[in-house]
């Protein structure tokens, strides 16, 4: 989602028709389709578009001073006032405070050792 939202969109079909094509072809399709996902470069916009849709996934769980203090992290990432790492930081926080399991495996929130720093430039 952060390169593609249409690429996003098109794999997301794909695996919905899963039972219908063959194992070999949906798998070859799908690297296919992730490898022209992957080719365009990730932007502040796109991440700000990822993380305003991880929110969504807490919308019964955190506060709404949680949900502030996170808009606010994302507001504040999108005008380079902060690194990436910040909001991510919080987002994980809440996976690991409310148990949002399927946030928590996403590849998004850990893509890279964190030794790496990658994500810590403003």
């Amino acid at each position: 989602m952060a390169h593609s939202v249409e690429h996003y969109r098109t794999l997301g079909r794909l695996v919905a028709k899963a039972k219908e094509i063959e194992t070999k072809m949906l798998y070859a399709n799908y690297l296919d389709m992730l490898t022209e996902a992957l080719k365009p470069r990730c932007t502040i916009q796109k991440h700000v578009n990822v993380l305003q849709h991880m929110i969504g996934y807490f919308k019964k769980l955190i506060t709404s001073a949680e949900k502030q203090e996170l808009l606010k992290l994302i507001e504040q990432y999108k005008i380079e006032h902060i690194p990436l790492i910040v909001p991510v930081t919080l987002i994980n926080h809440y996976v690991r405070k409310y148990n949002q399991k399927y946030l928590r495996e996403q590849f998004y929130l850990h893509p890279h050792p964190i030794e790496l720093k990658l994500r810590n430039h403003a």
